[in-house]
């Protein structure tokens, strides 16, 4: 029997105060989905019609009973990871595999959501993607963006025939170098909780403390079919710190991160 798959990508916008707006457009076995999350509110979009997106740029015509949102945004150039994000672990047969196509790109343009105008000039943006069956039963994501350093990292529980195993995407761009701790470069998740993440890699260390908030329901795949329900909260204060050894090579408060968090479910 051929496995059911899904396709989705995540197209995150934020003003320069906080604002934000995630729209998620995915393909699965229902066919073609948009939903929509703000700091507020998640919103299910019935005319998939109504917002169309591309590497320029989206654009809002949705009319319905719980939301109204009409205009456009436009990205900058999109600053792409140097190497895929996976590197060879893509090629193993796991449910879900991971896609960044833009770190951080510069934003412009406005929308009208329910009557309030939001300018997004100025703005970050940030752009990925996942494709498979499953999201992970348990997963930690996060995602932090702004002009001067961007962070975002995946930790997941991944059953690989036999096994499972603790898989790690992360990657932290400042200063136009990268800063990599993944599965596949031996980096090891020291502490994953719903308020402090530590990854190690080598004599590199990466500390996340984050402000817990409850987040807004999205539906997710399981076999293809868009029935699961997670929850992300779109605008979080987290605080970051890179070390070599002992040495703080960035330390950053960000007031507006993205976060999601399951790895306390069955």
């Amino acid at each position: 029997m051929k496995q059911k798959k899904f396709f989705g990508i995540y197209y995150k916008h934020q003003t320069i105060d906080g604002f934000t707006l995630a729209v998620i457009i995915s393909k699965s076995n229902e066919g073609r989905m948009i939903q929509l999350i703000t700091n507020e509110k998640s919103y299910l979009i019935h005319d998939t019609n109504s917002i169309t997106a591309s590497f320029g740029g989206i654009h809002f015509d949705v009319d319905q009973e719980d939301i109204k949102i009409k205009g456009k945004i436009f990205y900058g150039p999109l600053l792409k990871p140097k190497k895929d994000i996976m590197s060879y672990y893509r090629y193993l047969p796991i449910e879900c595999k991971h896609n960044i196509y833009s770190m951080y790109h510069s934003l412009s343009g406005k929308i009208v959501l329910n009557g309030k105008e939001y300018v997004f000039d100025k703005g970050n943006g940030y752009m990925e993607g996942d494709q498979g069956r499953n999201f992970p039963t348990k997963y930690l994501w996060l995602n932090a963006i702004d002009e001067e350093a961007s962070l975002t990292l995946a930790i997941a529980s991944i059953p690989l025939g036999l096994f499972t195993i603790t898989g790690i995407t992360c990657l932290l761009e400042h200063k136009n170098k990268e800063y990599r701790f993944g599965t596949y470069n031996f980096a090891k998740a020291l502490c994953i909780q719903k308020d402090h993440v530590v990854v190690k890699k080598g004599k590199y260390t990466l500390e996340i403390l984050v402000d817990k908030k409850e987040g807004h329901g999205l539906k997710a795949p399981v076999k293809g079919d868009m029935i699961r329900v997670i929850h992300e909260a779109p605008c979080v204060p987290l605080t970051y710190t890179l070390k070599y050894k002992d040495q703080i090579i960035l330390e950053k408060k960000h007031p507006y991160a993205s976060f999601e968090y399951v790895f306390d479910k069955g």
